[in-house]
Formats: structure tokens, sequence, C-alpha cells
């Protein structure tokens, strides 16, 4: 078999890079180890600039969040944020994930599911992808799209040595439509709950059209090292009865179909090699602070598609032609990722204070929310942020100040 570019990997940065490329009129192949549809442990709530750039996802949208309440650790502080524009967009991974796939094959390029890729050749004049079934696949592109334990990028030396850095425990959860609205109105409040039960993360609540998808993630990378581990999914049972307490859940809502994921939160050094770009979580594309990856997934991929076409056109597939690929992203969004990066470590820190700063000021609030959430680019807001820091400090200086 033969194809211009190959993509391992069918979720949503490879499905975006093969439609790009397959409307392009390229011959493309998409290789992923399971069968489609698959579903895959996510919170699903996606940040509202996903369909800004990709109009098209909006028939994959399951519902939508018109607001957000988050509790402080200790639940003493409580920030409610409800407007008349949508707050998140919630979609089943199982659908939306198959609906991008199905795109990219009306668009031409050729799936196949239950193939594991175990190894990626690079030669002068073409790639070569071997199939754990024996079976060879030669190419002039390799794209890796297979996640945070890729192949791809194992195989092609481009990985570092991968930590878990993000741990999530999922459950999705059916509810009929009346018990939705009775929990979380016909807003479709969101629930976020920081460092829940005391973990280095938060715990969420997404209602849906038809069930309720409940998660807690600890981001290993904040976690002391003196404090004593406790199972997650103790954590999460606890959790789970702190929203039965907070009559954000029936009482006899089960703990069952528990999935479990782990995420990285940094990107890689270098995302492209000879012949060979890397896309989505196996880049290391998310965001630090909330671990959202499917903006950043489907961005790559939008990327990835036009730096090969060049490189295709130019008929240069080398990492000097294929590192304009890094310089865009970078420019794109890579530069927010690092910045979000330095406040990773913020998870295992003291955090009553910022929540307190939130129920006080809804200009910072709505801030703090657009940049940590990727709505809004932390880059361009910084100074806004950290002048709005300064004045919230300052006004709880004089307000507390005796008479």
């Amino acid at each position: 078999m033969s194809y211009d570019v190959v993509v391992v990997g069918a979720g949503p940065a490879g499905s975006t890079v093969a439609k790009n490329l397959a409307e392009k009129g390229m011959r493309v192949l998409i290789l992923d180890k399971a069968t489609f549809p698959r579903d895959k442990p996510c919170g699903g709530g996606l940040p509202t600039r996903v369909m800004k750039r990709f109009p098209y996802i909006e028939p994959f949208i399951d519902s939508v969040s018109y607001g957000t309440t988050m509790y402080s650790s200790s639940l003493r502080y409580k920030f409610d944020l409800i407007r008349d524009k949508p707050f998140l967009l919630m979609v089943l991974r199982k659908d939306f994930d198959d609906n991008l796939l199905i795109l990219a094959r009306h668009a031409g390029a050729v799936f196949q599911g239950g193939k594991s890729v175990v190894d990626v050749l690079v030669q002068k004049d073409k790639a070569i992808v071997l199939l754990e079934d024996g079976q060879s696949v030669e190419t002039q592109m390799v794209i890796g799209c297979d996640g945070m334990h890729s192949v791809v990028a194992e195989k092609t030396k481009l990985c570092k040595k991968l930590e878990v850095l993000c741990v999530c425990l999922v459950q999705e959860q059916p509810l009929k439509p009346t018990q939705l609205t009775t929990f979380f109105t016909k807003k479709k409040l969101a629930y976020l709950f920081i460092k829940a039960q005391g973990i280095a993360g938060y715990g969420w609540v997404f209602p849906k059209k038809n069930c309720v998808n409940i998660g807690i993630g600890e981001f290993q990378s904040a976690v002391s090292k003196t404090r004593p581990k406790k199972p997650l999914k103790e954590t999460y049972e606890a959790f789970i009865a702190l929203l039965k307490e907070k009559k954000l859940l029936p009482g006899d809502f089960p703990v069952e179909n528990l999935r479990g994921a782990t995420l990285p939160i940094f990107p890689l050094e270098n995302t492209y090699g000879d012949r060979v770009l890397l896309c989505g979580d196996a880049a290391g594309f998310i965001n630090p602070i909330t671990g959202e990856g499917i903006y950043y997934a489907m961005a790559s991929g939008h990327i990835a598609a036009h730096v090969i076409a060049d490189a295709f056109r130019s008929k240069d597939f080398s990492h000097r032609f294929l590192s304009r690929y890094q310089d865009v992203w970078i420019s794109d969004f890579g530069k927010d990722l690092k910045s979000l990066g330095r406040f990773n470590n913020q998870w295992g820190m003291e955090s009553e204070k910022i929540l307190r700063m939130m129920t006080r000021d809804i200009k910072f609030a709505r801030l703090i929310i657009g940049v940590s959430g990727g709505q809004i680019s932390f880059t361009k807001y910084k100074n806004a942020l950290i002048l709005r820091y300064i004045y919230g400090v300052l006004m709880n200086l004089f307000s507390n100040k005796p008479k």
C-alpha cells in the first residue's frame, strides 16, 4: 500500500489533518488501533472558540452550558457566572470523534480501524509505517496523532520520557431531562470544585442532553511529595457524596462505569522531524490549567495540513522545512500554553484567595475564567489580568483597614 500521507490516530487531531489534506486532493490513510465509533474518557466540555474556528462542528454539539458555579476547596467561597451567551459547549466524545472521522472520510481520506502501528521507519525518499499484523504502508509523510503514549513520537525519537502529569477519573451517567433541569436548570450550569477533596486539581460536573459527566483530575506535577497518597477512587467517591449533599445529584446516583485517563501537560521540545509531524496529545498540546485538549488538537491538525501541503509543493520533507510547523503553532497557541504552564504548580498551593477575589470583582473573575479556560488569549490579556489582581489586593487592604 502507498499513500501521500499516513495519519496515525483518528481522534480530533487526526481527523482534522486528514480532512484538510484530503480536501487538497492528497491520498490520505488514517490508521487507528480502535474501531469507530469508540468512546474516550473525557469531560467533553469545549471552549466556545472551538466552534468559532471550526464552525462545521455545530451539528456535533450535544448541549450548551450558559454558566458555571465554582466552589473553593473549603466550600466557603462560591462564584456564580450565568449569562445569555454560551459558556461551554458539551459533546459526547463517542459521537463527536466519529462525526469528525466521517467528515474526513467524506473528503476522501481512507480509514482503517483495528490497526495498531508498531514502528515508523524514515528513509531518504519515503517513510514506512509497520503494522502489528505484519502489513506495511509506504508514504511521504507520517502524522502522529496517536495520543500521549504516541508510537510515532517514540519510534522517531521525538518524545522525551513522559511522566504522568495529570490523572483523571470520569463517569458519564444517564439522567432524565427532567432531572437535569431540576439539578442544573435550563441553563445547564456547569459546576467546578477547585481542589475538590484537597486534590491538586479540580472536580467537575457537566450536564449534557441526556446524561451528566462527572470527573476529578489531579495534576501530579503539583502534588506535594510529602503528602500521603490516597487512591483517586476514594477521592472520587467522597466527591460524589459531596455532590449529593449539595443537591446536585439524586440520592441514588451510583458510582459505576468509572474510566481513567492520563494527560500530558507540556508540549514536547520538538514536534517535527524528517517526514514526521506530531499533533494533539501526541505533541503534548493540553491546557495545563484545565486539561482541555480538543481545541489544540484540532488547531494543530489544521496547521499541520497547511505545512504539509507546502512541503508537497516544494517537494521538501526535511526537518528543516517542517520546522515551520512548530513556528506556526507556537505563534498560534504555544505562547499561551507556555504562559499558563507557569501556573500549573498553583494547583498544589492555597487557592482560597483567588476565588474570594472573584466573588468580589466580576471583571477579575471573567478574566481568570477566560484565560484559564482557553476562551481568550493569556498573552493578550496578561497585563489586564495583573492590573486587575493588583486592584483587587489594594481594595481588599483598604476595606480591611481599621477606621
